[in-house]
């Protein structure tokens, strides 16, 4: 029985919205999804995908958390991921491929977003007061924390380059996929958090990732920095040593 106080629950129509914002966005559509599918299966498929996605959302932990905020959209993107992937992993598709689809809409998404919008989300990264919140949160709520929650440490900037950085010891997301059984998807979703920074110019990269062997996630945010495409995953730094599965 799912209970009602789970975050996620709650805040349905909220995501729902989110939702349709991603696979309604018409860059999305003419670019990504009209790449691969007739319009009818496009149509159909996000219909699939909607109900996969509420499926899952009474499905995802919340930790207590009664607000969005980074760690609950981080959730529910991995959700909106899973929700795609089982819809075309049942048309046929394979995990690269889909893991290719989804890297390129996150792409056209983020790519299309209003000019304001992304000035808005380079001065959040940018601004030395949001930067003292973050480490601020962080450190408020280290102890006591759910053993399967996002477990993060705020790293200093160098007062040059280096914006600040964040160690996740921890990752929610990956806890939850593989309680999905769907474990694999994870080091594609990654992946994409590549078209986001690049989207608004700030510079990122990663130099060790939970989801493929590593000890920790170790972001790094920098003022000026050329952040990689992320695909082919194969060409990019921080998946050097990895083997994806074909």
């Amino acid at each position: 029985m799912v209970s009602t106080d789970n975050y996620y629950v709650q805040k349905k129509d909220h995501w729902l919205k989110f939702y349709r914002d991603i696979m309604g966005n018409k860059r999305v559509q003419r670019s990504v999804l009209q790449k691969y599918l007739t319009l009818e299966k496009i149509e159909e498929l996000k219909l699939n995908m909607q109900q996969q996605f509420e499926e899952l959302l009474p499905q995802i932990p919340d930790f207590g958390r009664k607000q969005i905020n980074q760690f609950s959209k981080d959730m529910v993107k991995t959700a909106l991921s899973l929700a795609f992937y089982r819809v075309l992993k049942e048309e046929g598709f394979q995990l690269h491929k889909i893991g290719q689809i989804i890297f390129e809409i996150g792409e056209a998404y983020y790519g299309s977003m209003n000019p304001i919008t992304k000035f808005i989300m380079r001065r959040f990264y940018l601004s030395s007061s949001t930067q003292k919140r973050i480490k601020k949160a962080i450190e408020q709520r280290r102890l006591p924390v759910d053993p399967e929650d996002y477990h993060c440490t705020f790293v200093e900037g160098d007062q040059e380059n280096l914006l600040f950085g964040l160690d996740y010891a921890n990752c929610a997301g990956l806890h939850f996929l593989k309680h999905q059984n769907a474990l694999e998807l994870a080091p594609y979703l990654c992946i994409c958090d590549y078209p986001i920074y690049r989207a608004i110019n700030i510079g990122f990269n990663r130099s060790q990732n939970l989801a493929i062997g590593g000890t920790a996630c170790m972001f790094r945010f920098y003022r000026n920095y050329p952040t990689e495409r992320g695909w082919p995953p194969e060409e990019v730094t921080e998946y050097k040593d990895f083997k994806f599965d074909e």
